[in-house]
């Protein structure tokens, strides 16, 4: 086969498997300076599959059976490892999960093409197929009908959720096992043969069952994800119970510390009756002092960053815990009210819990600020930590024994922040423990 020929078919592959791939990647977001990146990376992965399909054919060994086969194998491997690297580029996705991607591409691709093989046995057996009907049809609609189709059947209701997980490692072993068979059918398949009606029937079959393993491979593939899925959302489901249990009693302290200072101020307010002036001055004070906390009510500018400050304030103030705050809570419009609460509070509900172990009530110390930093909103946390933390993938590891349910807290600071396409840092160092976030606001997102 001529070098000619060969670019030519290395080409229509890839322009089927990008066409397939549309479906996988509406729903990833784009990393910055996509463009560029696309225009530099689509180009090489052209550019290196054709050498993947050339170099191993001037290689000695073609006349073998096995070497021969095995060659087809590296250059299918490589051209979705590389269309992998291709998208983990060009997208905000795991390599695991650009792997995922490319994997079930090819399937849909491998099904489209035999296919197409089906109908040219059927049709063009013994005759030209018309140039317009082979790139129009063959080539280019029938992968587009079938990515459309793959698409509102099965990818849209599964990987076009963003909340997907890609890095289970069953997930990636089950696409692992769906390229091997995929690729196995590729290389190990018979030709067109004579055209007589035996050999088409004979193809039909062969290619029939080609495209019922494919696709049985692809549905368990996408089944098993979303069965992960329902494991994961079962998961968040009893971890937002607890934290919710957790939440009622911590709403149950605060309006229990709200109940004291009343009682106290009525005792004292009866004790000023029967005081001498000196002695109700210093009744006074202490009135002032315990009224203090309804003075100084929480006011950021965004109710639901004062409903998380002011509880959080009242929860501090119980434990001996300094907690010292600037935030202009306009930045924080953008976000829904369930984030901002659940972010904001999982922020602070660990950053007290850390410092509640400490016995020295002087340590007791966390400081909060959110501000608008460029085009950006910065959050930082951060509270004395005399113990150090272990990490896991970036995030802090729970030192409670029941790891099912904690540790969930960080997961969902991370989720949240990334949902809005912005970054968390978690730093230990110096007795200190450090959360900083960092989300582009909205006026920056339209420039």
């Amino acid at each position: 086969m001529e070098m000619r020929e060969i670019g030519l078919m290395v080409l229509l592959f890839l322009m089927q498997l990008a066409i397939c791939e549309i479906g996988f990647l509406v729903a990833f977001s784009r990393r910055k300076h996509f463009v560029w990146r696309l225009l530099f990376g689509l180009p090489c992965w052209v550019l290196l599959s054709m050498l993947s399909a050339i170099l191993p054919g001037l290689l000695p060994g073609n006349e073998n059976y096995v070497i021969g086969h095995l060659k087809e194998f590296v250059y299918f491997v490589a051209v979705i490892l590389l269309n992998a690297l291709l998208v983990y580029g060009c997208f905000e996705i795991k390599y695991s999960g650009a792997l995922f991607t490319a994997i079930g591409t090819y399937s849909i691709e491998h099904i489209a093409s035999r296919f197409t093989y089906i109908v040219k046995a059927c049709i063009y057996a013994d005759r030209e197929v018309p140039p317009v009907i082979l790139y129009g049809v063959f080539d280019f609609l029938i992968p587009v009908l079938f990515s459309l189709g793959f698409y509102f059947l099965l990818i849209r209701k599964s990987i076009a959720d963003k909340k997907m997980l890609y890095n289970d490692r069953k997930v990636l072993i089950i696409s692992g096992i769906n390229l091997f068979i995929c690729l196995a059918l590729s290389i190990f398949e018979p030709n067109i043969g004579d055209g007589s009606l035996e050999s088409i029937l004979v193809l039909c079959s062969n290619y029939g069952c080609v495209i019922l393993a494919c696709a049985l491979c692809l549905l368990t593939q996408i089944g098993y994800f979303r069965e992960n899925e329902l494991d994961e959302k079962n998961r968040i489901l009893a971890e937002m119970l607890e934290v919710e249990r957790k939440k009622q009693n911590l709403s149950k302290e605060t309006i229990e510390i709200i109940n004291r200072k009343c009682h106290d101020l009525r005792h004292q307010i009866r004790l000023l009756e029967e005081q001498s002036p000196e002695q109700r001055t210093d009744s006074l004070k202490n009135i002032r002092d315990a009224i203090h906390i309804y003075d100084s009510l929480v006011k950021t500018g965004n109710s639901s960053v004062d409903l998380v400050l002011m509880e959080k304030k009242l929860f501090c103030e119980k434990y001996d815990i300094k907690f010292t705050y600037l935030v202009d809570g306009k930045r924080f419009d953008f976000m829904d009210d369930a984030d901002i609460y659940a972010m904001l509070g999982n922020m602070l509900e660990n950053a007290i819990e850390s410092v509640q172990t400490e016995p020295d009530p002087e340590k007791r110390i966390i400081t909060f600020h959110a501000r608008a930093k460029g085009d950006m909103l910065y959050i930082s946390m951060e509270n004395y930590c005399s113990k150090p933390v272990k990490f896991k993938d970036g995030l802090p590891e729970t030192i409670k024994n029941d790891k099912a349910f904690h540790g969930f807290g960080v997961k969902s600071i991370r989720h949240i922040a990334e949902s809005y396409g912005g970054s968390v840092r978690f730093l230990n160092e110096n007795n200190s423990f450090l959360v900083e976030i960092l989300m582009p606001l909205p006026t920056a997102k339209a420039a």
